[in-house]
């Protein structure tokens, strides 16, 4: 299926909670059109720039980990603000010379919907220098896409128990341990990540590859949710958090732009991990939005993502799986993968592919959702 039949086909919060410059991107030794390496912090000074990534706590870490940093060093007024799945349409209601900000992070799904529509411009990675440390990961599943926007990391599936349960987020398993039963919440709307899950789990296929398979094979996993016992499937971050700090559900799926920040507030009651099995993944591109008005600030701050210092203080305050080798685990996670191979064990990518597979049957199986939403609250 085709970028535009996708946009057609498939309408989202649907998406993402839980995934792209000009032909002058910055490098080291042509960093912006108007100035030189040397004079750039100078350059700069007080112009604005607006940033969008994903909202809650993704925002406030970016804000404070590199859009801070960033300003202090050139002296600029960059911005962030949170979105979700919004950004395309804005981009496309906006006037092309005026659009609502300059760069916003994507998803696969974003991706997609985005280049459908045009809206975002190409980037020469070649001349940005952090370009060569990035893992190949993320270029190899991309297609026409990664000549498009800067890959800053990897977004993915967290497990999250409260220790008060009697159970670990090792295994995915634990969704279906007797402990609970009734105890357990996933996400309601994304209901694709949620399919991952059983997934993860079956041998039939490897990592997540059933999602992508035929009716039969999505339905099979379908019946595995079904046998969930789930006190109440969430509706956003907010609403998940009250579930499991005022005790109604003890076990959950939360996505890993969301697990630092809870950890670090209620990490006394509870823990989160990526399980034994690995996770589903999406990743996480900066791209560069048509018309900006800011081109050569944003190829600046393009560059400043794949620099090893702002990579490793994001990753410091978060539980994302960052773009660029070399990095430190960081305190909070000392099971951080370190090189291409722990990375491709742990992380199964929803990739462009998978959604040109899952897109045409998007309907029925949102439908089939809310079968099991039903089967798996009542009573």
């Amino acid at each position: 299926m085709a970028f535009d039949d996708i946009q057609n086909g498939i309408s989202r919060r649907g998406a993402m909670k839980l995934a792209l410059g000009a032909a002058t991107i910055i490098g080291a030794p042509a960093i912006i059109g108007r100035a030189t390496p040397a004079s750039a912090q100078a350059a700069f000074a007080g112009e604005g720039l607006i940033v969008v990534s994903w909202s809650g706590n993704h925002e406030l870490s970016f804000r404070e980990a590199v859009v801070k940093p960033f300003n202090d060093k050139y002296g600029t007024k960059v911005e962030t603000v949170g979105g979700w799945d919004q950004m395309v349409a804005q981009i496309v209601a906006a006037p092309a010379d005026n659009p609502p900000f300059d760069l916003t992070i994507a998803d696969e799904y974003t991706t997609t919907t985005g280049m459908a529509q045009n809206v975002f411009e190409k980037v020469d990675r070649s001349k940005i220098p952090g370009n060569a440390n990035i893992y190949p990961w993320f270029d190899e599943n991309r297609g026409p896409a990664k000549d498009y926007g800067v890959p800053f990391g990897t977004g993915s599936l967290w497990m999250l128990t409260a220790k008060s349960s009697g159970l670990k987020p090792d295994s995915w398993k634990g969704f279906w341990d007797e402990k609970a039963m009734g105890k357990s919440t996933l996400d309601a709307s994304a209901f694709y990540w949620d399919l991952c899950i059983p997934a993860l789990l079956s041998s039939s296929k490897p990592g997540i590859d059933e999602v992508f398979g035929s009716p039969d094979d999505v339905e099979a996993l379908f019946k595995e949710l079904d046998k969930l016992k789930v006190a109440k499937w969430y509706k956003d971050g907010a609403e998940l958090t009250n579930l499991m700090t005022q005790e109604e559900a003890t076990v959950a799926m939360m996505y890993s732009a969301d697990a630092y920040g809870f950890i670090k507030e209620y990490g006394d009651d509870f823990e989160a991990a990526i399980p034994q099995e690995g996770t589903a993944s999406y990743t996480n591109w900066f791209m560069k939005v048509r018309g900006t008005r800011h081109s050569d600030l944003s190829d600046l701050f393009m560059s400043y993502l794949l620099e090893k210092e702002t990579q490793q203080n994001f990753l410091n305050a978060s539980t994302d799986f960052m773009s660029l080798q070399g990095l430190e685990p960081p305190a909070h996670w000392p099971s951080y993968p370190r090189d291409e191979a722990a990375l491709r064990n742990t992380y199964k990518l929803f990739g462009i592919d998978g959604w040109d597979k899952f897109g045409p049957n998007w309907d029925a199986y949102s439908v089939r959702m809310k079968e099991t939403i039903t089967k798996t609250t009542e009573g």
